[in-house]
Order: C-alpha cells, then sequence, then structure tokens
C-alpha cells in the first residue's frame, strides 16, 4: 500500500481554504499563518500534478473546477475524521458506548444487574454485553479486545492482564433442608467423608473442590458432575447429595422449589475473585464500571454472597 503523503491537516488547509476564497480567511479560521495555507496548496497541487486554485494579488483564491472537485470530496472526509475523534474523546470520558463484560463467578446473577442497573440510571447511552466464561477464556478476551473487564478467580494469570482483589470467597457445604448436618452452625470437611457429593465440574471450581478435600485427607463420593450452579443446587434440594460451593444467591430455594442450607466449611481455603483488564489506561466507561464493582462489593450486601460463622453470641448458622 502507498505511504498516505498528504496529512489531513493539509487536506483541511486545501478546504477552507477553498470555501473562503481567501488565504488570510483561511488561516484565520484555522488560527495558523497565512504562510502555512500557502504552503498547504502549493503541496496539495504538487501532489495532483495540476492547478486547483488561481491566486490573486490581494491573496484571494479562486478554485479551479478541479479543485471545487477535490474540495468536495475532501469535506466528507474530514467531517467522517470529526466524528471518529470525537467518539473516541467519549469512549475515555463520557459513560457511553457498549461494556463488554466476562465472568467466571456462578451467583453472578446475585449482584451484575444491581450494578449495571446502577450504571444506567447515569446513562441512557449504555449498553452491555456479558459473558460467562472460565478463567482462561476471560483473560485471553481482555488480552484480545473482546471484553474490557472480566470477573474471574486470581489464580494463573497471563501476563498483561491487571487485576483488582474483590472478595475471599470461603468454602460452605451446600445442604438441602432437612439433612442431618443442616442445622449445624459450621462444618469441617470431615463431616463430609460420607456424605454423597454433587460436584461443579468446571475449570477451576472442579479442581478447586477436590483439592480441598485432597487437602483435608477427604476422599469426597461424587455422585454426579454439572456444569452450572442452579443444577447443582437442584440436585442437593432433591436429595441427591451435598455440595461444596463458595457463592451463594440471595435465594435459599432451588429451580425446583426445595429448601438449601449453606454451612461454613472452617477448614477450607478460600478462593480469591478479583477483577481484572488489560494493562494500561481504560477508558472511562470501564474504570467507573471497575470503581462501582469494589465499592459494592465493599458494602455489607456483599457479605450475603458468603456464608460465614455466626459472630460469638448469635446463634444458628449464617444463612441467606
Amino acid at each position: 500500500m502507498d505511504d498516505l503523503r498528504l496529512s489531513l491537516r493539509l487536506l483541511r488547509a486545501f478546504m477552507f481554504a477553498v470555501d473562503n476564497g481567501s488565504i488570510t480567511g483561511a488561516a484565520t479560521a484555522l488560527n495558523v499563518a497565512p504562510s502555512a495555507v500557502a504552503a498547504a496548496l502549493d503541496r496539495v497541487e504538487a501532489e495532483f500534478g495540476t492547478s486547483l486554485v488561481v491566486r490573486a494579488r490581494a491573496r484571494g483564491i479562486t478554485a479551479t473546477p478541479a479543485g471545487r472537485a477535490l474540495a468536495a470530496r475532501i469535506r466528507p472526509l474530514i467531517e467522517d475524521y470529526s466524528n471518529v475523534m470525537q467518539e473516541g474523546y467519549a469512549l475515555s470520558q463520557g459513560l457511553r458506548g457498549t461494556l463488554n463484560i466476562g465472568y467466571y463467578a456462578p451467583v453472578a446473577p446475585a449482584f451484575l444487574p444491581i450494578i449495571l442497573q446502577k450504571l444506567q440510571k447515569q446513562s441512557l447511552d449504555l449498553k452491555f454485553n456479558l459473558q460467562e466464561c472460565d478463567n482462561k477464556t476471560a483473560q485471553s478476551g481482555l488480552l484480545d479486545g473482546t471484553l474490557d473487564i472480566a470477573l474471574f478467580a486470581g489464580d494463573d494469570l497471563l501476563t498483561g492482564v491487571e487485576t483488582r482483589p474483590l472478595m475471599d470467597l470461603p468454602p460452605y457445604a451446600l445442604l438441602p433442608e432437612g439433612h442431618a448436618l443442616a442445622t449445624a452452625d459450621v462444618l469441617q470437611f470431615s463431616d463430609l467423608s460420607n456424605v454423597p457429593l454433587v460436584l461443579l465440574d468446571l475449570p477451576v471450581a472442579g479442581a478447586y473442590v477436590r483439592g480441598l478435600f485432597r487437602t483435608t485427607g477427604v476422599t469426597p463420593d461424587i455422585v454426579a458432575t454439572v456444569s452450572s450452579v442452579e443444577m447443582v443446587r437442584s440436585l442437593v434440594g432433591a436429595g441427591m447429595g451435598a455440595a461444596v460451593l463458595n457463592m451463594r444467591p440471595r435465594t435459599t430455594l432451588s429451580y425446583g422449589g426445595d429448601a438449601l442450607r449453606a454451612i461454613p466449611l472452617i477448614d477450607g481455603a478460600s478462593l480469591n475473585l478479583v477483577s481484572g483488564r488489560a494493562a494500561g489506561a481504560p477508558r472511562r466507561l470501564v474504570q467507573v464500571f471497575q470503581d462501582t464493582l469494589h465499592s459494592w462489593f465493599n458494602s455489607p450486601a456483599a457479605l450475603d454472597l458468603i456464608a460465614q460463622p455466626p459472630r460469638p453470641g448469635q446463634a444458628g448458622s449464617d444463612q441467606p
């Protein structure tokens, strides 16, 4: 491809000179010296090898038919450039456009809608594209530009991804109401040694739960592996077994209408939830969303997402 030998600045000066019929008038409109406009006319004419304007002694000019035709072609080019620049500034400074969010957080529906609705109140020009993904897909999306920001477990970070911690998510045992262990305030993994297990077998989650059992020396009796949290909850509610999860929704019922209990497991390592984006300065919409997200996670409402042991003097387990 040939080099672009005429800059937009030169073409814009030519167009202004033709529109004003004057080198000095164009110079005043562009806030440059008349000599700069005259030089631009010379450069454009030299490039195309034809006379485009007729110069008068008092620095007035008259465009030739070829000059008028060229100015007419340049005008939409300059207008398009101006529109592109305005849209670019809006991306960095305004709350408009589409925010592409990836999430590896099984109960993200419990909190993302609240945050997105808060942003939408600030601007009706916002649109959202939400994609459920695993850790690797989320980070790859950040690096290739298909995602603006992602929520995922902060393990195995890829170079070029910057993260901020959101919350430590301790494990809990999900049990059907009425189960022999469901009345406990807290549990240990040894309590699950003879309990059938429904495993959320997603990248990170499956390996994480298996690692917890291995670390605590308990061999799980896995009776079902599934790929969605709600299927885990429904199978547990139906009495298929227990499950080990980290985040909980704001309901104690499964899709099947069965009541569930979330009991903290006190001898398991937490999963670290983070927000991530590609390194470098983000556009303003991304920064505002990330700040709003972290502000929400620092609020008391975020604690509803985890099962916590009861505080001293507090009876009963901490349930949603």
